[in-house]
């Protein structure tokens, strides 16, 4: 490998352009190739960000590109052929979140993994916001005693399921929006899920011909006795102030803590504060003095040093295929109205 990261990105528009802009700002990396199926768009982006080869085929660029790593940010349903290619080529890979819609697809990409014996991060990148890194680093302190509930809110208004995403058929909430705060319930919990209930609804998105329900409850039961209440929507009114609506709150046996990036701020109480705690907010890719900013930024420099380095990523293809089993459960739940158990 040269002395830098050399990177590829599988899928340049949208949320891909966050990872050209991480990217060519990234210490020690190099963008070297991008792929997608947009020639107007490649042609664009290339122009934007310097880069020297694009690629309508990825696996056209996983054999000729001088790339170490890449990033795949595809839609939700198309994961597993992009990263099984990527894995096969000995590359190392950064997947956007979820891991995969189906346990099948999300074992066979972990099975491509460990074959490979390269690094896997699923990039469930709000780890990276101060305020969840910081909660997490109070409970690992003892500092908040042991998680007993978690109630986490992650809604989008109905811009991002008809007008952002082209697809929003092929996907389910529990993927697009709850992966991110079960990521975090799970981080926090620091064990495995045993039992799963869930409700959903079909009516506003289906009345516009878009097949994919507009809500998703779930109770999610963790080996410790934390019990998580999850919920998302994406069928709020395009008129609110903001497209995510979010609230997250923690209760544990010496504490509280209470997030809501929207506003943004951050409140955290324990036995030990004389008052609460202040932090704000960063956001998902903005800028500090014309260089990229905020948590999609350092998820994805932290991938780059993994790879630099040769350690672990702080999301590995054991916690990606943990959560894709727990979202499919949620998703069954709905579906059958029956518990799931884990």
């Amino acid at each position: 490998m040269s002395d830098k990261v050399r990177v590829g990105v599988i899928g340049v528009g949208g949320h891909g352009e966050n990872h050209l802009k991480s990217y060519t700002a990234c210490p020690d990396t190099e963008l070297t190739a991008i792929c997608d199926l947009d020639e107007e768009l490649l042609a664009k982006q290339a122009a934007q960000y310097s880069v020297g080869q694009t690629f309508r085929d990825f696996r056209e660029m996983l054999a000729e590109a001088p790339v170490d790593a890449v990033s795949i940010v595809l839609p939700d349903h198309l994961h597993r052929t992009a990263a099984e290619a990527a894995f096969a080529a000995g590359k190392h890979v950064l997947l956007e979140k979820p891991m995969a819609t189906t346990v099948e697809d999300a074992e066979a990409i972990y099975r491509a993994w460990k074959q490979a014996g390269t690094k896997l991060m699923i990039n469930w990148s709000n780890r990276w916001m101060p305020s969840f890194a910081g909660t997490k680093a109070a409970l690992d302190a003892g500092e908040l005693g042991e998680p007993l509930y978690i109630y986490a809110r992650l809604s989008n208004t109905l811009f991002v399921p008809t007008k952002l995403l082209s697809w929003a058929a092929n996907t389910k909430l529990p993927f697009w929006l709850i992966c991110h705060r079960l990521d975090i319930v799970r981080w926090y919990a620091g064990c495995e899920a045993t039992r799963v209930t869930a409700v959903c609804r079909s009516r506003v998105l289906k009345g516009m011909g878009i097949d994919t329900p507009d809500f998703y409850q779930a109770t999610v039961e963790f080996e410790s006795g934390l019990v998580a209440n999850l919920e998302s929507c994406w069928v709020l009114p395009e008129s609110l102030p903001s497209v995510v609506d979010s609230k997250f709150q923690l209760i544990c046996t010496k504490g509280y803590v209470n997030v809501d990036p929207v506003q943004p701020s951050y409140v955290k109480a324990s036995s030990g504060d004389q008052g609460p705690q202040l932090t704000m907010g960063t956001p998902l890719l903005g800028e500090v003095m014309g260089q990229p900013w905020g948590f999609v930024y350092h998820a994805l420099c932290h991938f780059v040093e993994c790879v630099r380095d040769d350690t672990e990523p702080l999301i590995t293809g054991e916690d990606g295929l943990a959560v894709t089993k727990i979202l499919c459960a949620i998703e069954t739940a709905a579906e059958t109205g029956q518990a799931v158990e884990l």
